[in-house]
């Protein structure tokens, strides 16, 4: 499922998104060692982000070259932050934002040159880049407002992500014409979802769980909206409805990882919404691949 140019565009928005909340930093604070829970400055979380995307980038090049070994073993990511975190400490604010601009043109670059959109590439490039902004996002977001971050909210998104690039490998390995024993197809399962979450996005919008009147017709049997999905779907091509969904996705991250201090609420739509959802209908999406449930 993914989309050379979309991701470059998610990366993009994501890294503008991250610039609108560093740009609301003061000139006095870059050096409060506040904005994470390990006391990091806005100084260190930039060379934090630089790091993962020179990680990345080291990954897909040498996926390119041919010897990236996924079995090779990796240090923990705890101990790259803390090396990451040791290296920033006697950067300057302007030292950290070359490292970053430089990290996401090398990123980018690698991205868009590496040959097999395989999963492990995939994986790589989201979390490092749309996934890893949105964590600080609300790392930021929650710090400017004066309060601590939710440490549920990393954890989640990147939960999400992981379930993410699983769903779409299975989606990937499903021929388009190919129905269940109820009659849905990949096509319907892929604006299922989207349709779902841009429900969820309406919740995230307004800090709350489901319900009116921010829950479009909330009234309705969840048997009477999903029959509403499954027409809408019929009249789209699987093309169409994983735009949607990328779309409605990218909504529902940006939307929670925008909220300081989000509610209990949210954090059940949210999940509800992504990993709870996903494991919903990959039992569906695997009988649909044809192969006894198993994904090459």
């Amino acid at each position: 499922m993914p989309d050379r140019a979309r991701l470059l565009a998610d990366e993009a928005v994501a890294a503008a998104s991250f610039d609108a909340v560093v740009a609301r930093i003061p000139d006095d604070r870059w050096t409060d060692p506040t904005v994470t829970p390990d006391g990091w400055t806005p100084t260190v979380l930039l060379a934090h982000m630089a790091g993962w995307l020179d990680e990345c980038s080291e990954v897909l090049e040498a996926m390119r070259a041919g010897t990236w070994d996924p079995d090779a073993p990796t240090d923990p990511v705890d101990d790259i932050n803390a090396r990451q975190a040791s290296r920033a400490a006697a950067l300057t604010r302007a030292d950290a934002e070359v490292l970053v601009a430089a990290a996401r043109v090398r990123a980018r670059t690698a991205w868009t040159a590496v040959p097999d959109l395989t999963p492990d590439a995939w994986s790589w490039f989201e979390e490092s880049g749309p996934n890893h902004y949105a964590k600080h996002i609300h790392d930021l977001t929650a710090w400017l407002e004066g309060i601590t971050s939710d440490p549920d909210v990393g954890r989640m998104l990147q939960d999400d992500a992981e379930g993410w690039v699983a769903f779409g490998a299975l989606v990937d390995a499903i021929d388009p014409s190919v129905r269940d024993a109820e009659d849905w197809s990949v096509t319907d399962v892929c604006f299922h979802l989207a349709a779902w979450f841009g429900r969820g996005a309406d919740c995230m919008e307004h800090d709350a769980g489901w319900g009116l009147p921010w829950e479009t017709d909330a009234e309705l049997p969840t048997e009477e909206v999903n029959a509403g999905f499954l027409a809408r779907s019929r009249e789209m091509t699987l093309d169409e409805a994983r735009r949607a969904l990328g779309d409605a996705r990218d909504r529902l991250r940006t939307a929670f990882s925008a909220l300081a201090h989000p509610s209990a609420g949210s954090k059940d739509v949210f999940k509800e919404c992504t990993v709870d959802h996903y494991a919903e209908h990959e039992p569906m999406l695997r009988r649909l691949t044809g192969s006894g449930g198993s994904v090459p």
